[in-house]
């Protein structure tokens, strides 16, 4: 796992123990998701690093979706951005946390279809889904279990229940959340790995200057 940030990690202690969620005893080490190939369409090979214009399209269009925080309750004021995080071996985390009680509903960020659900050593039982402009994979990890009424190829909206929150994978087993991901369709259609965006903004996140207002009595700037 990354080198844990002190601070950081009392916060989110917080933010479990307000949620009635067991205190976390180590951050979240998570990883760039690999599972098992898939046929996938034919089509040129896409970069692993997106060209400036692509990537600036990607977050405007991942604006215009107007996502929903994909897990019941959560509060985005206690939600850092993680995107941007060293992880081990050089890594980034290119995702966000998102903590939250064992069992807390896992909600679909977009509208769209279900295109994988499966386990693995490390995003553990974990979902991928696509918009309805086939654009944008979402990856949901560390599930606890899915929601029964799921399967591949399910249309869904946003607020449908996916799954719930659990430790599953890599997870720390007491620090219960939800590995968020949000990637470009490839080129190529391998959605697995696709360029990632930061949907931290999208989601409506407050940052640290704002935060710290508002434990001083200021209201939120949106």
């Amino acid at each position: 796992m990354g080198v844990m940030n002190t601070s950081r990690f009392v916060r989110e202690i917080a933010a479990v123990a307000a949620l009635g969620g067991a205190a976390a005893c180590a951050r979240p080490a998570l990883y760039y998701p690999v599972p098992l190939p898939e046929s996938v369409p034919a089509g040129t090979a896409t970069s692993s690093d997106a060209p400036a214009g692509v990537a600036s399209a990607s977050d405007e269009y991942l604006r215009t979706r107007h996502i929903v925080l994909p897990v019941a309750g959560a509060d985005m004021s206690r939600v850092e951005d993680s995107y941007s995080e060293p992880r081990d071996g050089g890594r980034m985390h290119r995702a966000i946390d998102i903590l939250a009680p064992r069992g807390t509903p896992i909600l679909s960020a977009d509208d769209g279809k279900i295109l994988r659900m499966s386990t693995n050593a490390l995003g553990g039982i974990s979902m991928y889904t696509v918009d309805s402009e086939n654009r944008l994979v979402y990856y949901y990890a560390h599930m606890d279990h899915y929601n029964d009424a799921m399967s591949p190829g399910r249309s869904i909206v946003k607020g449908d229940t996916l799954g719930y929150v659990g430790t599953t994978g890599n997870a720390p087993k007491d620090t219960p959340h939800l590995h968020f991901q949000v990637m470009r369709w490839p080129a190529d259609g391998k959605y697995w790995n696709g360029d990632p965006i930061d949907p931290y903004d999208a989601l409506g996140g407050v940052t640290p200057g704002d935060r710290a207002k508002h434990a001083n009595g200021q209201p939120y700037e949106y």
